[in-house]
Formats: structure tokens, C-alpha cells, sequence
């Protein structure tokens, strides 16, 4: 049963991440493996990068703004820059964040950078952008999956969250372009006791299906941005233990990522144990969401030079994590 559950993980991991990147995506998964398990070199399955703190909406549960001091948002030279140095140390896949990516008006010009060094591309988006002619020329781009938000199967509901009227429709519009366009999707959800008590998950995860979702992601609340310091749990432990036993599916539903996020049974984290790094739209680089000192800014020698003197890429902790806010 077990074996088949992993089997499941690996064909959604090459329906989401793989197939569209190619063959090229294979030197990089071996290289990355190799530095890794037999170097022991902690390289970051991927590296996120906000390439701006715009946005749209102006959602309840909003972490972006943890991710940024306040600087100067990253030029296209910049992004680029991280691109070239995450590539350079191993990582297999770049991710696109914001704020709202698709605010960017080179946001295809930086995927097709990412793309055209054998990287795996995904961005995240709310989908007021995501039409056909965009989707299109991030498919172009060589874009490998796109993530859109939908925190509610009830638009109206969705719409208040977010505070941007038909913002509903419009993500649901967009999870139908992508999978017409043959872009996998994933819908990517906002998990509460209420979502899970209710039976709006549930509700969800049927109505990704119906759009022709690839894939359903199911995030944890982070008490960083709008709701640091809040003092009452949004997800209890016992629904996450729910989540786990009742909705997580191999073939279709995660949490976080489906690299290795319940495989095994339990919630892991992806920070911990250094598979990823997330760049703020100023340049400053954080271990995770929550971390509330930066590692370093890529604008003091790069990506490399602020993971290499942080110590981040050797074993042992990470740095600059502070796990008490989840």
C-alpha cells in the first residue's frame, strides 16, 4: 500500500514539476542528488523568489510583507542574477512569488531565463491576471506549472477573504485556461479548522477537480505578516491530523510540497531541513516565511555568497529559523 502511495507521489511530482521542463531537468535532479546525499552539501530543492510585494489583494492571512525590509524591489538583472546563482549551486527548480508575480511585466522574460538553464519554473498567483494571452506566454516562456490561489470553494466567501470582488471567478477561469492550454495547475488552498470543519476543503478539492486542477494544495496557516502575533491557532492539531488521515491523496492533494510532506506519516518541514530559501522582493534571503532576521541581501555578492556565509549549504540547523511561529 505504502509502495503504491510512492508511486502515486512520483507520477504527480513528474505531472507538476517534470514534464514540462524536459529532459534537461534530469543532469540537474542528478547533480542535485549527488551533491546532497553524497557531498553533503544542503542545496535547496528551491529557491523562492519575490520578485515584487504589489498585489491586488489585500488578503486576512497575507504573509508577503515578512518577506521584505523594505527595500528597493529586485530589478530584472537582479532576479536573474538569483536565477544564475541558484542554478550554479544545484537546485533544480525556481519558484516566482510576490505579491503578485504576474505584475511584473517581465515576469515571461524571467521564466524563460529559468527555463532556458534547465530549471523547473512555477509561479504563484491569485489569477486576476491569468488569461489566455498571459498563459500562453508563459507557456511560451517555458513555464512548468502556475499555482493559483482559491481559498474558498464559495465565491463570495473567497471574494471577502481576499477583499477584491470577483476575484473568484477569476482564479477559477484561470485554473480552467491552464489545464485547456495543458499548463499544469494546482489550486492552492488556505487550510482552517472552519475550512476543514465546515466541509469547504472537501467542497474544494471536488471543485479542483472538476476545473482540471492538476493538483490541490492544501498550506498551513503562517503567523507571519497580517497575523504575527496572533495568540489563537487558525489549524488545531487535531484537524491537521484530520487533513492528513482523510483528504491528503498522493495522486492529487499535499500540504507544502509534495517532495516529502506526509509520506511517511508525518508533517515536515520544508526549512528545517533546508530544502528551500526564499528571496524577499528588497534582495534580503530568509530560511523560511517565519524567520524573523534574514540570512543576508543578494545585493552583498549574490545568492551563493549570502547562503555560503551564512553557513546554510554545510549540515547541522539551519540559521536565522525561529520554528516557535508555527
Amino acid at each position: 500500500m505504502k509502495t503504491a502511495g510512492h508511486t502515486r507521489r512520483l507520477l504527480l511530482l513528474y505531472r507538476i514539476f517534470a514534464r514540462r521542463a524536459g529532459l534537461w531537468l534530469l543532469p540537474r535532479l542528478a547533480r542535485f542528488a549527488f551533491l546532497r546525499r553524497v557531498l553533503g552539501r544542503r542545496v535547496p530543492v528551491t529557491v523562492m523568489i519575490a520578485v515584487t510585494c504589489r498585489c491586488q489583494c489585500d488578503c486576512a492571512h497575507c504573509s508577503a510583507s515578512a518577506l521584505t525590509d523594505g527595500g528597493a524591489e529586485l530589478s530584472a538583472a537582479e532576479v536573474k542574477g538569483i536565477i544564475a546563482d541558484a542554478a550554479a549551486l544545484g537546485a533544480p527548480k525556481i519558484g516566482f512569488t510576490g505579491g503578485e508575480p504576474l505584475l511584473r511585466a517581465d515576469l515571461a522574460e524571467l521564466t524563460a531565463c529559468a527555463a532556458g538553464l534547465g530549471l523547473s519554473v512555477s509561479i504563484d498567483t491569485n489569477g486576476l491576471l491569468l488569461d489566455e494571452k498571459k498563459a500562453l506566454e508563459l507557456k511560451a516562456a517555458g513555464i512548468c506549472n502556475i499555482n493559483i490561489s482559491l481559498d474558498s470553494p464559495e465565491a463570495r466567501r473567497h471574494d471577502r477573504l481576499r477583499n477584491v470582488p470577483g476575484c473568484f471567478d477569476a482564479a477559477l477561469a484561470a485554473v480552467k485556461t491552464c489545464a485547456a492550454l495543458g499548463i499544469p495547475c494546482v489550486v492552492s488552498t488556505y487550510l482552517t479548522d472552519k475550512a476543514v470543519a465546515e466541509g469547504r476543503l472537501e467542497a474544494l478539492i471536488a471543485l479542483a477537480r472538476s476545473a482540471g486542477a492538476s493538483a490541490v494544495r492544501a498550506l498551513f496557516p503562517i503567523y507571519a505578516g497580517k497575523l504575527h502575533g496572533r495568540s489563537r491557532p487558525l489549524l488545531s492539531a487535531a484537524h491537521k491530523r484530520l487533513f492528513f488521515e482523510k483528504y491528503a491523496d498522493p495522486g492529487f492533494v499535499y500540504s507544502e510540497s509534495p517532495l516529502f510532506d506526509y509520506l511517511d506519516g508525518s508533517v515536515q518541514c520544508t526549512a528545517a531541513r533546508k530544502m528551500s530559501v526564499y528571496v524577499g522582493a528588497d534582495g534580503s534571503v530568509r530560511s523560511c516565511y517565519v524567520s524573523p532576521k534574514p540570512l543576508g541581501n543578494v545585493r552583498d555578492g549574490g545568492l551563493a555568497a549570502v547562503l555560503e556565509r551564512a553557513g546554510y549549504l554545510s549540515g547541522g540547523p539551519g540559521p536565522g529559523l525561529d520554528c516557535g511561529a508555527c
